[in-house]
């Protein structure tokens, strides 16, 4: 997958000061530029407590609830940025990750009010997947989604994201809907609804196999379950102690069985059998 300049960045920050923001507990001075040369002054204005998009006032207690943000993300430079523009609307630093074992320590006792994945980042299904196991409750946001990968979407609908950021998505669009998604609320871009009833219609318009008229295999059975878990090839070979291209010929057999194309596509018809099966 090809990794996307994040399409939010500090120079598109056209907010104002709300709050007295920290980048991870530490000031190394970006803050404090960015506050200079985007909100015209180093210390915000007293009496306010919330952030303005398009001159509109966004209470930032009502967008964020307790204020706890998790940002997964295996960009250093997006995840700073992401949290210095956080810093200029007043609202706390966030929590963050890039790979699994910071994940699950970022979620070890706590369960942030909105995650916000990047899906470009390494392994990011397996890592969307790991966090909704974790923490059951969570609300995602997929971070610079494309329309032109409709696999990748679909299974991040599947999983049960909340929200997606587009790629050509603006900052303003992402604070809103940050908010939106803290109060509670899903939301789905138009050209991401389009993609998902295509999928729905494609589904509808065949009949869903039972699990003996699949006749999959105990092994198959088991990769399949991994596949829905957003498992690499390497990751089920070390798991099932078995070879790479072993694991390469299950998942074709899984493929033609399935009569789909993709692992995404295999994972999803998977999920949706389960569910008509009770």
């Amino acid at each position: 997958m090809q990794k996307a300049t994040s399409n939010v960045s500090a120079e598109s920050a056209r907010v104002q000061l709300a709050g007295e923001g920290q980048l991870g507990g530490r000031d190394s001075g970006l803050v404090s530029r960015a506050r200079r040369e985007y909100g015209g002054q180093d210390k915000p204005p007293t009496g306010t407590n919330g952030f303005q998009v398009d001159g509109a006032r966004v209470d930032s207690d009502d967008a964020l609830r307790d204020g706890n943000l998790l940002i997964i993300d295996d960009c250093t430079l997006d995840r700073e940025n992401l949290a210095a523009i956080f810093a200029l609307n007043g609202i706390p630093a966030p929590s963050v990750a890039w790979d699994l074992p910071s994940l699950v320590r970022a979620l070890d006792g706590s369960e942030p009010s909105v995650v916000l994945l990047n899906i470009a980042s390494r392994d990011s299904v397996l890592l969307l997947r790991a966090a909704m196991d974790i923490s059951p409750n969570v609300r995602v946001i997929i971070l610079g989604a494309s329309e032109n990968n409709e696999s990748e979407i679909v299974a991040c609908a599947e999983a049960g994201v909340a929200g997606f950021h587009m790629r050509n998505d603006s900052l303003e669009d992402l604070l809103v809907l940050i908010r939106k998604v803290a109060a509670g609320e899903t939301t789905c871009p138009p050209r991401v609804s389009a993609i998902l009833l295509r999928r729905l219609s494609a589904l509808a318009s065949q009949r869903l196999p039972s699990a003996k008229e699949l006749a999959l295999t105990t092994r198959e059975a088991q990769i399949l379950r991994m596949l829905e878990l957003g498992r690499s090839n390497q990751d089920i070979a070390t798991q099932l102690s078995i070879a790479v291209h072993t694991v390469k010929n299950h998942v074709h057999s899984l493929l033609t069985k399935l009569g789909v194309s993709t692992r995404a596509e295999a994972a999803a018809l998977s999920r949706t059998i389960r569910r008509h099966q009770g």
